[in-house]
């Protein structure tokens, strides 16, 4: 190459070359979708896959129509507001720029999915288009090997970037490729289509749906296409499509040159669109008929008791060889979508068309026998989700009506079983008011009380209520489950789901603010306090003034749907909350109903209502009403919030205006502030008179605030009037309620009296609605003032019923003594206090003056009672770490304490942070001359506990850590070290290292340690250690993986080798992962092709061997991979 270039002039400054296979093959490969382009183009396809390209018909050069309308909807859920497209694609592709993102494009058949997907990449649309060479493609319909999983694991493992776009994606895939996606080292985004989604909202996923086109798109598309049409054809296409390029080109293509389609009915347009140029076949037609009336089949087995085509077959009158034939030239007119054995009609405005015509030429029981007889659940299922798409057809709704009757066969809701249940909730949009009724009746019957049917029925319930004419009776029944004691998770789903039926914006129903209002009013006059409580959180969502979401799905059935009521001029938007705050005057004010609640609701909704609501005229009159019977604290709060945080954005008007109203609502007397102080923010920013003295410290700020609290809970102790006035409220909790308590006890000239009125406070004050600051600011106060008398009032407590079960709480706000800890030890010898309240003790260095041997005692008391042990740790641990912070020397009765849980570890409850607290307790305890002991009594417990299945070895990953770090020997003799074979294989399999275990406590041993303890005993424990240490980590940037330094030394330490290089083979195979399991263990096997590995002649003939035999497993693992995958993959529901 050089020798070419002597004559030509300059050449010095050539660089010169030469790129040969090899190197040509290591660059493509950086690129997948350069790999799969030249694969195509050497004929070593990869079935199925393809690089950019046009994916969806024609071109890459041809133009990719769009107009202004809005069609996009980009965001985490599908209830975002619509966008035109150029306006939203750029936001997509920046989200599949970065690694480990997943995308999930939806929409209806034939809008223009897979042609969105490919303009991703064509740099002609938008500024920031994703680079084609990134681009991987294929449609599940193409049955693609390998499987999109398999792919995406090969493509993490070699470390190279990829966008991966995966059409007709189903819903179970699309969760496993995220899994594979959002792993640490991905270095894939994913992009995945589908049509139906319905009940697709899949997690860490932008959810982007497109909508129809309009319909000068679509006559554009088909003017363009098809240059012989007139403009008239193209517009009655368009028009008929419906917004559906798919529809629209299909019939384009029956129209042939000088043929025009102007003046045709819709019943000769759409039988124009199903023949497409081929002569009238009423066979057919009967077959596509059939096929239509679920909205799936499978459509290859003919025989067997569960095969589908031969009770589609009877329903067309044909054997089931003619309807398999029909079914297949129906796929060859692309009216049915193939995905492996499963079949659907499509588009659904061909199928929904074709299954309301047999409907009507079907008797139904002969549809009844073929779809919902014995054996055909799926079908029964499947033709129910066809129903859902037929609400405005008769026949569908007489069918709907005909099974949500008493004695229907979805009449009896509470009694379904799961089958039973998923077709109740598709056959509701069809009969929404039979729907309702059913549930009515369900809920008079025992079965109602089944939380797991309500949990789906709540969901109905919400779209039930679109209509305002049902929205009553949807609210009555999810106000019973809201409030009549299901368990907490069908309560507070159904409390979200009511509540969220209230707001001006995204509600999902039309119901009227006068009908919300009137619900409203029910549940706050009702005498049970949980009614009261759903009411005011409905009356919260109707003042909600911005932030609307979260919002919920709008889906119901194929129904059209907005999202609710929402105003359509400032006038109504004002009459709305002008409403609300009437609703509000009229019951707390006029009628006094939940008063000081309404008004605390209110208070919290003031800025809002101020700022975005615009409510200032009616906000001031009704603060003026409001303070004319008293001071109003969260009004009050409330205009500090917008002085703070909105001022420099109104008008000066609006400022002039807020800030009067800031002094006319300002506290003045005592108990005005005092109430003020202690339910304050705790930041101290309502505070006015020092506003600015600190700036922005706010640690002195909140300091300063707390002083003042000392000094108001001082004045008032001397006012015993106020204290009695303002207690009721106080007592209910504050922030600053502690430091308002001890300026109390500080002050107070009659300390019992002062008691009394607090305890007599307490007592009146509900169970649930119980704070004890303000109890426990008192002895903390009393405590500085009067020790003795402290002790006085908290050994009454042992004898208050409701102060008992409080005492840990109240024992805690000062530094314990001695004669507190014997006190704590009576209280919980009672068996009254919870035992969890002791873990109060962990807090505030509250124990730190305590002498050993009192601690000991009181700390072995609480690890004895039920469900105490993991709260003995937690004391006992947060002691010993303060002791040593703090300098002092660890008292030798509390280590022995340590070592004592230690030996015994609870593992039966899983405990927040039991095992971080048991790992520490190692770390200080497990030291000195018992210490091998502790650490293999400690871990025996463990393992028996694994045994038990009373738990899992990776929820103590850190306790079992620090018992490895601190004695590695004592911990493999314990688990390993018997002559028990099946008693050391079953340790083996129990606590080998998994993707859960983090850390892997093998790792806390030393190499050298290791290869001593399998020294001892070589024949067994070189090999047990192969099988349980960490033995590879990964490579970087798609480098191989590479043995770590315990697998190394194994294999250059062992006197049989091949015995532990098996073991680690045997490995290469995880026994659980996400993604393929066959791209792992290939890229384990990677690991014998090491420099460690060939350095050892004596394994040479075994790796020959073992890469053959991984090999041929590898491939017959992707085989079955495949195979699986596309029979997952392959369903359309």
């Amino acid at each position: 190459m050089r020798e070419a270039l002597v004559d030509v002039e300059n050449a010095d400054h050539l660089h010169t070359d030469f790129y040969d296979r090899t190197r040509l093959a290591t660059w493509v490969r950086q690129f997948p979708g350069l790999t799969v382009w030249a694969r195509e183009r050497v004929g070593r396809v990869l079935a199925g896959w393809h690089p950019y390209s046009a994916w969806a018909g024609g071109t890459v050069d041809d133009e990719y129509l769009m107009d202004d309308k809005l069609r996009l909807h980009v965001g985490k859920r599908r209830d975002t507001q619509a966008q035109p497209i150029l306006d939203g694609i750029d936001v997509l592709r920046d989200e599949l720029a970065r690694p480990g993102r997943a995308v999930r494009l939806v929409g209806l058949s034939g809008v223009g999915k897979t042609r969105f997907a490919q303009a991703l990449f064509d740099c002609r649309i938008g500024a920031r288009a994703l680079a084609p060479f990134l681009a991987i493609y294929t449609n599940l319909v193409d049955e693609p090997s390998p499987q999109p999983i398999g792919l995406a694991s090969d493509i993490v493992a070699t470390g190279t970037r990829a966008v991966l776009v995966v059409d007709n994606c189903p819903p179970d895939l699309h969760r496993r490729l995220v899994d594979v996606c959002k792993r640490p080292e991905s270095t894939i985004s994913v992009l995945t289509i589908e049509y139906d989604v319905r009940d697709d909202q899949p997690e860490e996923t932008r959810v982007v749906t497109l909508d129809t086109s309009s319909i000068e798109l679509i006559e554009q598309l088909v003017a363009r296409r098809y240059t012989h049409l007139s403009r008239v054809d193209a517009r009655t296409i368009a028009e008929v499509s419906g917004g559906n390029a798919r529809i629209a080109i299909a019939l384009a293509e029956t129209v042939k040159r000088s043929d025009s389609i102007a003046g045709l009915s819709n019943d000769e347009l759409f039988d124009r669109l199903f023949r497409q140029r081929h002569v009238h076949d009423n066979a057919l037609l009967l077959a596509a008929q059939a096929c239509s009336l679920v909205y799936s089949f499978e459509g290859e087995s003919v025989g067997g008791d569960h095969a589908e085509l031969p009770r589609l077959a009877a329903l067309a009158g044909q054997t089931v060889a003619e309807t398999y034939r029909h079914v297949s030239e129906l796929h060859h007119r692309e009216l049915v979508q193939r995905r492996g054995v499963w079949r659907a009609v499509l588009p659904h405005a061909i199928a929904n068309r074709l299954a309301a015509r047999a409907l009507d030429g079907i008797p139904f029981s002969l549809i009844e026998q073929a779809l919902l007889g014995k054996g055909a659940d799926r079908l029964a299922r499947s033709f129910s989700r066809r129903l859902s798409y037929l609400h405005s057809h008769d026949s569908a709704k007489k069918i709907a009506q005909r099974w949500l009757e008493p004695e229907g066969l979805l009449g009896d809701v509470f009694s379904l079983n799961e089958l039973g249940m998923a077709m109740f909730q598709n056959v509701a949009p069809v009969a929404p008011e039979s729907a309702l009724a059913a549930i009515e009746r369900g809920c008079k019957t025992a079965e109602s009380r089944s939380a797991y049917a309500w949990q789906k029925y709540v969901h109905v319930l919400r779209s039930i209520s679109y209509d305002a004419e049902l929205f009553e009776r949807c609210a009555a029944l999810l106000t019973e489950v809201a409030t009549n004691g299901f368990d907490d998770q069908t309560s507070k789903l159904a409390k979200d789901v009511f509540t969220s039926l209230f707001k001006l914006h995204l509600s999902g129903t039309h119901a009227t603010i006068s009908q919300r209002l009137r619900v409203v009013e029910g549940l706050l006059r009702a005498a049970d306090h949980g009614v009261q409580e759903l009411g005011l959180a409905a009356l919260g969502g109707v003042l909600q003034a911005v932030n609307f979401g979260p919002a919920w799905q709008f889906d119901f059935g194929a129904r059209p749907r907005d999202f609710g009521y929402r105003p359509k001029s400032e006038q109504e938007r004002h009459l709305w909350y002008s409403t609300a705050l009437a609703f509000i005057e009229n019951l707390a004010l006029t009628e006094g109903v939940l008063k000081a609640r309404l008004l605390q609701l209110l208070g919290k909704k003031f800025r809002p209502l101020w700022t975005w609501a615009h409510m200032h005229d009616e906000l001031e009159s009704l603060s003026i009403k409001i303070t004319a019977d008293g001071f109003w604290l969260d009004g009050w709060a409330g205009c500090r919030q917008i002085i703070r945080f909105d001022a420099g954005g109104q008008s000066p008007d609006l400022t002039s205006r807020i800030e009067s109203l800031e002094r006319l609502l300002r506290p003045i007397d005592l108990a005005a502030r005092a109430r003020a102080a202690v339910h304050g923010d705790s930041t101290g920013w309502e505070d006015t008179d020092e506003a600015s003295a600190d700036g922005h410290d706010l640690m002195a700020r909140h300091q300063r605030m707390e002083e003042r609290a000392v000094e108001l809970g001082s004045a008032v102790a001397l006012e015993g009037d106020i204290l009695s006035a303002i207690l009721p409220d106080i007592v209910l909790g504050g922030v600053r309620d502690h430091a308002f308590g001890r300026g109390l006890a500080l002050a107070a000239p009659n300390i019992r009296a002062t008691w009394g009125v607090l305890i007599d406070a307490f007592d009146r004050t509900p169970q649930d609605h119980l704070d004890t600051r303000l109890l426990s600011g008192f002895i903390a106060g009393l405590w500085e003032r009067d020790c003795e008398l402290a002790h006085e009032l908290l050994d009454g407590a042992l004898a208050h019923k409701r102060l008992l079960p409080l005492l840990p709480i109240l024992s805690s706000s000062v530094v314990l003594d001695d004669r507190c800890l014997e006190r704590l030890r009576q209280a919980l010898a009672t068996g009254q206090v919870p035992v969890h309240r002791y873990k109060q003790l962990m807090y505030g260095r509250t124990t730190s003056q305590l002498s050993a041997q009192i601690l000991e005692r009181l700390v072995l008391d609480i690890a004895q009672q039920t469900e105490g042990y993991h709260v003995a740790v937690d004391i006992l641990y947060m002691r010993l770490s303060t002791d040593r912070i703090d300098g002092r020397s660890l008292a030798p009765e509390l280590l022995d304490i340590g070592r004592a849980l230690l030996r015994r570890p609870i593992l039966r409850d899983r405990h927040a942070d039991g095992d971080y607290n048991l790992g520490q307790l190692v770390k200080l305890c497990v030291t000195g001359p018992t210490a091998s002991r502790v650490a293999s009594d400690a871990v025996i417990a463990v393992r028996r506990a694994i045994e038990s299945r009373e738990t899992h070895v990776f929820e103590w990953s850190d306790f079992l850590f620090a018992l490895t770090l601190a004695q590695p020997r004592a911990v493999l003799d314990a688990l390993f070290g018997g002559n028990n074979t099946e008693e050391r294989e079953v340790a083996v399999a129990e606590f080998q290292p998994t993707a859960h275990l983090r850390p892997n406590w093998m790792e806390a041993v030393p190499a050298d340690t290791l290869i001593a303890w399998c020294a001892e005993d070589p024949t067994i424990r070189f090999v047990v250690a192969a099988s349980i240490v960490t033995f590879a980590h990964g490579g970087q940037n798609g480098a191989p993986p590479v043995w770590t330094d315990h697998a190394r030394m194994l294999l250059s330490a062992a006197p049989n080798k091949e015995r532990v290089l098996a073991a680690f083979i045997d490995r290469f195979w995880p026994s659980s992962w996400s993604g393929s399991r066959a791209a792992i263990a290939e890229d384990n096997a990677r690991l014998l092709d090491s420099s460690e590995v060939l350095a050892l002649p004596e394994l040479k003939p075994m790796v020959m061997q073992a890469k053959l035999t991984l090999a041929a497993d590898i491939e017959k693992e992707r085989r079955w991979e495949t195979n699986h995958d596309q029979e997952m993959d392959g369903r359309f529901e």
